[in-house]
C-alpha cells in the first residue's frame, strides 16, 4: 500500500515537473533556441497553439519557428490590418512547411486556401502539418511549379541547411520532373474581391507574376517577397507596367510599421534595398 501510495506522487511530480518545462520552453524564448541549436534531430515538433513538424538542420525557416513562432505569420497579419477589407481565400505560392498560410486558416481569418509547394519532402510534411491543425477541409496543396511556360527544361537546386532557399532554374541540359502550370490556372478557384496572393519563389517571381497577369488586371492583393535581382529579369519591365497600371499602393512589410507608399515607387525598392537580398512587399 505505501509503495503504491509512493508511486503515485512520484508520478504527480514527474507529471507536474514534465508541465513546468514545457511551459517554460513556450514562454522562454531563449531555451527554445539553445535546444534547436544543440538537441535538434532530423524532426523537431513546434506545438504553441500551431502544431508543425519542422527539420532540425533547417537554419531559417524551421528555426525561426520553434523559437519565435510560425515565422512569416505576422506578414499575413500586418497586411490583413493594412488592406482593410475583408479577405477570405489565399493562394499561397511556395507554401513550404505552411507557416504562413495554416495558422489564419486556424485562426479563423481566413475560410479556404491552395497551397503550392513544389518540392517533395517539404511538401510531404506541410500536408502533414496540415492535418495535425485539423484544417485539412480548408486547405487544397498542389505540388506544382508556377511558370509562364508550360514545357520548359527546369532543375532546382536544394539548400541543405535552409529550405526555405530552394531555387528553380531553367535548364537546357537537365530536367527535374515536375508538373508546372500557370498562376492563371486558379483564377476561377475563389472569389477574387476577396483574394490574397502570397508568392514566396526564390528568385522566381517574374515568372509567377507573368503567369498570374489576370488576377493582376482584377487588382487582387499580393504579398511578395521579391529577390534584389529582380529588375535584371527578363520580364520585370513588362510586369512593372503591368502593377503600376492596376495597383495604387505599396508597403514592405519587413518594416515594424509598415507605411503605405504609392507605387509609382515601385523601382525605387530596389534601389534603396541595400545589401538585403530580398525583402516582403505587400502591393494592393
Amino acid at each position: 500500500m505505501i509503495k503504491k501510495i509512493y508511486i503515485y506522487f512520484i508520478n504527480i511530480v514527474v507529471i507536474n515537473l514534465i508541465k513546468i518545462l514545457v511551459f517554460l520552453k513556450n514562454k522562454i524564448r531563449r531555451i527554445r533556441k539553445i535546444e534547436f541549436e544543440y538537441f535538434s534531430g532530423k524532426f523537431k515538433l513546434y506545438h504553441n497553439k500551431y502544431y508543425f513538424i519542422i527539420f532540425g538542420k533547417d537554419k531559417f525557416i524551421s528555426r525561426e519557428t520553434y523559437i519565435n513562432g510560425p515565422h512569416d505569420y505576422h506578414l499575413f497579419k500586418k497586411s490583413n490590418i493594412m488592406l482593410n477589407k475583408k479577405i477570405s481565400y489565399l493562394i499561397d505560392v511556395g507554401s513550404n512547411l505552411g507557416t504562413f498560410c495554416i495558422p489564419p486558416i486556424k485562426d479563423g481569418l481566413l475560410k479556404k486556401c491552395i497551397a503550392i509547394e513544389p518540392i517533395k519532402k517539404i511538401y510531404d510534411i506541410l500536408n502533414i502539418n496540415i492535418t495535425l491543425n485539423e484544417v485539412s477541409d480548408k486547405i487544397i496543396t498542389y505540388d506544382y511549379v508556377i511558370s509562364d511556360k508550360l514545357k520548359e527544361r527546369l532543375s532546382v537546386s536544394i539548400n541543405k541547411n535552409n529550405f526555405g532557399d530552394n531555387k528553380f532554374r531553367v535548364n537546357s541540359k537537365k530536367k527535374d520532373k515536375f508538373k508546372i502550370v500557370k498562376l492563371n490556372h486558379f483564377i476561377k478557384r475563389f472569389n477574387l474581391k476577396r483574394l490574397l496572393i502570397k508568392i514566396d519563389v526564390q528568385g522566381f517571381e517574374d515568372k509567377v507574376l507573368i503567369s498570374g497577369n489576370k488576377f493582376i488586371l482584377k487588382k487582387v492583393p499580393l504579398i511578395i517577397e521579391f529577390d534584389t535581382n529582380f529588375m535584371k529579369k527578363k520580364n520585370s519591365k513588362k510586369i512593372t507596367i503591368l502593377l503600376k497600371k492596376n495597383y495604387k499602393y505599396l508597403s514592405v512589410l519587413d518594416n515594424k510599421y509598415p507605411k503605405k507608399d504609392k507605387i509609382e515607387n515601385f523601382e525605387k525598392l530596389f534601389i534603396n534595398s541595400g545589401k538585403t537580398r530580398h525583402f516582403n512587399c505587400l502591393i494592393f
